[in-house]
């Protein structure tokens, strides 16, 4: 399989050569020649304002998603390729007789992930591939904004809204990869200048505030802008031809001024509910929350999303995750998954049958925790999660409506309005075509429906990216915590319904080596690497 590594912010200025995703499209000249003449026109700035989603390669629409996704017990990887079996190794499973079952090799996933965290072990250092991919976003974004305010740059036609499209456009980019670097790492670097880095490292939490100034300057460029014809054309040229959940050529984009705010919205409300625990949020925090998510994304908004493609375009060819992961046989569906649908969802009769080849036990022989009975249909037969068939498969880039419907619930569930957010469950479950009773004004108390919550979260959001930020807040990952009454296929492959799963994961990821060899931190007391 072919591989294609981005170098690290300290390398940025190798990252300006835009490479394919519509071929004739991202055929720049050099960017690094003087005076970034490319960038000079109107032609140039769309080519660059595509040529972001041509950053984010393998290493996030393969394994950056695939470490999410195990590690948030959605699905289990037991390949040692890319460190994956090392991201989701649980620290040990008690069965309901008292058997405890430890894996038979490595140690604690924190140590083993730590233990890979140098540039010696290549593809294997799971550390490095969100940080790279976001940071060489971020620096197209930074091109972009150098560009748009250079005098040489010559648009016509409309020149005021075009400016302030790509200048949207690169602020969003910016606040997105801000806000996965710092839902991720330790700490992180703030970069506003193309192909230059610096030593000053910053907390996770201000790098979080970053991707909100971002955010919010992304949202001034676009309040007023009318959506019109010329709006639409404009926008739709910096997107893929196959991603056509935006718009088509021919249609011009669905992604209105207005709706661009409110995934804006949505995904500043995600920053602040997946960065801090459950038991951390104050009531303050949930009104922000309630605040952001009543202007947030409306169900029949367009929303940032990436479709699997045949062409080798956006990453090496058939490898999108995790809709192809799962059918090719990396990526299995987890036992806790599929305990978490309710009876009756039509979600899962939907979605979940037994495994073609019989019930996986132990696989690879590295613990019970890569067990399961399930596997998902295929999209092409009638599911929605799953698909190898180019085009069938979604990959949304941000946040979508049910995130936003959720933590709408979740936040009137704590703030006492309980069956206002049980009716948020209730849109999302429709939305979804569950076909489950409502349970709004069932009298529901706030544990119960807090429960309701958990588990449509768990369901509703299969595939939107947010699994593993959830199992931090709700402690799940944390040493002492864990998931008790999980299901477990144990020893000879006898079902376990009361077993209880130790993760003991790290919350936030170490900066890589590959950026600290050549990066010396500025100021020692911000840490880098995560307890």
């Amino acid at each position: 399989m072919k591989r294609i590594k981005y170098m690290l912010p300290v390398f940025l200025l190798m990252l300006l050569t835009i490479s394919s995703c519509k071929k004739e499209i991202l055929d720049l000249k050099n960017p690094n020649e003087p005076g970034l003449v490319s960038l000079e026109t109107e032609e140039g700035m769309k080519r660059a304002a595509l040529g972001v989603y041509s950053k984010f390669g393998l290493d996030y629409w393969w394994l950056t998603l695939g470490y999410h996704d195990i590690m948030g017990d959605t699905y289990f990887i037991s390949a040692g390729n890319f460190s994956w079996r090392w991201a989701n190794q649980t620290a040990k499973i008690t069965l309901s007789n008292g058997t405890v079952l430890t894996p038979p090799q490595g140690g604690l996933q924190g140590v083993e992930l730590k233990a890979r965290n140098d540039r010696s072990f290549g593809d294997d250092n799971a550390f490095s591939n969100e940080w790279e991919s976001c940071y060489a976003v971020n620096n197209q974004a930074n091109l972009l904004l150098e560009a748009v305010k250079s005098p040489a740059l010559k648009i016509t036609n409309d020149a005021e809204m075009k400016k302030k499209v790509l200048s949207a456009w690169a602020y969003w980019w910016k606040g997105f990869a801000y806000s996965r670097l710092g839902s991720m790492y330790i700490s992180g670097l703030i970069t506003d200048e193309s192909g230059k880095t610096n030593g000053n490292f910053v907390l996770n939490t201000a790098i979080i505030a970053e991707a909100n100034k971002n955010f919010d300057l992304a949202i001034a460029q676009l309040q007023g802008l009318p959506y019109n014809l010329s709006y639409g054309a404009f926008l739709q040229k910096m997107i893929p031809d196959f991603v056509d959940e935006f718009g088509t050529k021919e249609t011009g984009s669905k992604l209105s001024p207005e709706a661009w705010i409110r995934n804006i919205n949505t995904y500043k409300a995600r920053n602040l509910l997946v960065n801090k625990s459950v038991d951390e949020m104050t009531s303050a925090d949930w009104t922000t929350i309630k605040t952001l998510a009543t202007n947030g994304i409306q169900a029949n908004d367009a929303i940032f999303t990436n479709r699997s493609a045949a062409a080798n375009d956006l990453v090496s060819q058939n490898a999108w995750a995790p809709a192809r992961l799962i059918i090719a046989g990396w990526m299995f569906v987890s036992e806790r998954l599929v305990q978490d649908f309710k009876t009756g969802d039509d979600r899962r009769a939907r979605n979940v049958i037994t495994y073609p080849s019989g019930t996986v036990v132990n696989r690879s022989g590295r613990g019970f925790q890569y067990g399961t009975r399930w596997a998902f249909r295929s999209i092409e037969t009638g599911g929605d999660y799953a698909s190898n068939t180019a085009g069938l498969a979604v990959i949304p880039i941000a946040c979508s409506y049910e995130e936003n419907e959720l933590m709408l619930a979740e936040a009137n569930i704590k703030l006492g309005q309980v069956d206002l957010g049980l009716g948020s469950v209730d849109k999302v479950r429709a939305f979804q075509r569950a076909a489950l009773p409502a349970v709004a004004n069932t009298g529901l108390n706030p544990t119960q429906a807090y429960e309701e919550l958990r588990r449509e979260r768990r369901i509703g959001l299969i595939n939107k990216n947010v699994s593993f930020y959830d199992a931090r807040r709700w402690g799940v990952i944390k040493a002492g915590g864990g998931r008790t009454g999980a299901v477990i296929v144990g020893p000879n492959g006898v079902i376990d319904n009361n077993a209880k799963i130790e993760y003991n994961y790290l919350n936030y990821w170490d900066v890589p080596k590959n950026e600290l060899d050549f990066n010396t931190p500025s100021n020692p007391s911000v840490p880098v690497a995560a307890n």
